[in-house]
């Protein structure tokens, strides 16, 4: 309880009327919370007489009050950290990559059940549509430039920098077309309110929503607000949805607020720190060029004039007192002056420990872990993977919200040419939502989990399905990707195919086997170099 005593009018009332005397100390004991009491309860981050906290005072506006007005700086700073800063480039990089990869692969996964279709030829269709989409992704660019693997990179680096990237659906059937659907990307500068507008209930940041607060449009603009020409920009209000209610635009981004309109860029957290970092990481290397030119210093007698200029190698744009450095230049002494040598201290001895600290503060904020970000595995084997294994739930993730928001829609798309057009015949596809779910199903692979013992891996697995720690199922999604039904009935083919050829059935693998008895597989955290899996024979 909050420490106070009562004065002698709290006593008279309480005599006269205690339950007037109790609402009373109860509302005193709320002021005393309120204004900082010793005994008060709650959350000490609450408090306002704590030093460390009574001059912070955060704001408590909406996601788009807090972000839209910093957005054009974020995006700027983390375009200019992605050309400049190697940290920051390097993090965009490594979250593409490892989330996309050479791009995200379809696999068709129709529902058998819901069509009522046997395996065999749910099997037939779902070769089918990925025929089609090979060919849909090659023409699939609205400015025939890129590919859809090239597409799929371009729009997740585009969302990680600047926050979110637009997808609008177009038609275009140009000489040589298949499918007549493109796909135009807009960076998201181009989508703004008009004419610079205020926001306001029904557009903020370009986007338009209805009283439900569904985005139903967007405001698209016809030049890049930081193109060099950009006079008579005009607006094009763009809609969300078609009349029959097909999307129209794709807008890529992570929400990280309810009601938030726009994205804010993978690096805007870490903007500061990555900036100082590159400061800090120049000024060392500057620092280290020039101490390499220093060899000595000139030590002039007490009673010589210090306005005598120095002697040495002279360049036109240097003033009279200033010298010309260089690998291997000497400077001359006048009469009566001293060399001393000169010990630099560069390169700086703590640099490495310094950026590597600092770095794992960076890693926190991004999903990287240091070992990752600095592309460095210098520790144990368990360390390293334990650091492959953090990003891959990082990168696993991701891949799930950008085949979500940006593959499986474009997808769908084509099915809804194919279909109309007459190139697959799909029943009940427009008929039906349910039916269309089904047509629509797919998986999106990308880039595995990277093993640094693949044989140790699958012998683990073996042993995990062997007590039913793990399901076959699960190892195929965690390690080797890919559907578990697809690669049963794969497997049924080729030992078909081996019978038919009179081969029988694949000899086993050679190696060791996994015997309990025989002990585990070596995995001291103090090894730094891990690579084979060791196995005691008692000997």
């Amino acid at each position: 309880m909050s420490d106070f005593r009562q004065n002698i009018i709290d006593r008279v009332v309480s005599a006269i009327s205690p339950a007037a005397g109790l609402a009373r100390m109860h509302a005193r004991a709320r002021l005393d919370a309120t204004f900082g009491g010793g005994g008060r309860f709650g959350y000490n981050g609450g408090r306002r007489d704590r030093r460390s906290l009574k001059a912070w005072f955060p704001g408590q506006g909406s996601a788009d009050t807090d972000s839209l007005l910093d957005l054009p700086q974020l995006r700027g700073r983390s375009r200019d950290l992605g050309r400049n800063a190697p940290l920051a480039a390097g993090a965009v990089s490594t979250t593409t990559i490892g989330v996309v990869g050479e791009g995200l692969k379809l696999e068709a996964s129709i529902d058998s059940k819901v069509l009522g279709l046997t395996p065999e030829q749910a099997d037939a269709y779902e070769q089918e549509q990925e025929r089609e989409w090979a060919v849909f992704c090659t023409t699939a660019d609205f400015t025939r430039v890129q590919c859809m693997d090239e597409m799929q990179q371009l729009s997740l680096r585009s969302a990680l920098e600047s926050g979110d990237v637009f997808a609008v659906r177009r038609y275009r059937r140009d000489p040589g077309d298949v499918y007549g659907t493109k796909v135009q990307l807009l960076e998201a500068d181009r989508i703004s309110n008009p004419h610079w507008a205020q926001d306001s209930d029904r557009i903020s940041g370009g986007v338009e929503f209805n009283d439900d607060g569904v985005p139903v449009a967007y405001h698209v603009s016809n030049k890049h607000p930081g193109g060099r020409r950009v006079a008579g920009m005009k607006w094009e209000r763009v809609p969300a949805w078609s009349g029959e209610g097909l999307k129209t635009v794709l807008h890529v981004y992570e929400r990280l607020r309810p009601e938030q309109s726009r994205g804010i860029p993978y690096l805007a957290v870490v903007v500061e720190h990555l900036q100082q970092l590159s400061t800090y990481s120049a000024a060392e290397v500057d620092a280290a060029v020039v101490s390499s030119f220093i060899t000595g210093v000139i030590q002039a007698p007490a009673d010589d004039d210090a306005s005598d200029p120095i002697v040495g190698e002279k360049d036109a744009g240097l003033n009279d007192n200033e010298v010309k450095l260089g690998a291997g230049a000497l400077i001359s002494t006048g009469p009566g002056e001293t060399f001393t040598s000169f010990n630099p201290q560069r390169p700086n001895a703590n640099f490495d420990g310094f950026v590597k600290a600092f770095c794992r503060e960076v890693g926190v904020a991004l999903e990287l872990p240091v070992e990752l970000l600095l592309k460095s595995f210098t520790a144990s084997y368990s360390a390293s993977r334990a650091a492959l294994e953090m990003a891959w739930q990082a990168f696993r993730r991701r891949r799930a919200w950008f085949a979500g928001r940006f593959c499986q829609p474009l997808y769908e798309w084509m099915m809804e040419e194919a279909v109309a057009s007459g190139r697959l015949n799909r029943p009940g596809f427009f008929s039906d939502p349910v039916i269309r779910a089904a047509w629509c199903g797919a998986q999106w692979v990308g880039p595995q989990r990277q093993s640094l013992n693949p044989y140790q891996e699958a012998q683990a697995d073996a042993l995990d399905i062997q007590t039913g720690t793990k399901t076959i199922e699960q190892v195929c999604m965690e390690r080797t990707g890919g559907d578990f039904d697809k690669k049963n009935e794969q497997r049924g083919k080729e030992q078909a195919a081996r019978n038919a050829a009179g081969l029988g059935a694949p000899a086993p693998a050679a190696g060791p086997a996994a015997d309990p008895s025989e002990g585990p597989e070596k995995t001291d955290d103090t090894s730094d170099d891990e690579t084979e899996p060791q196995r005691s024979n008692g000997s």
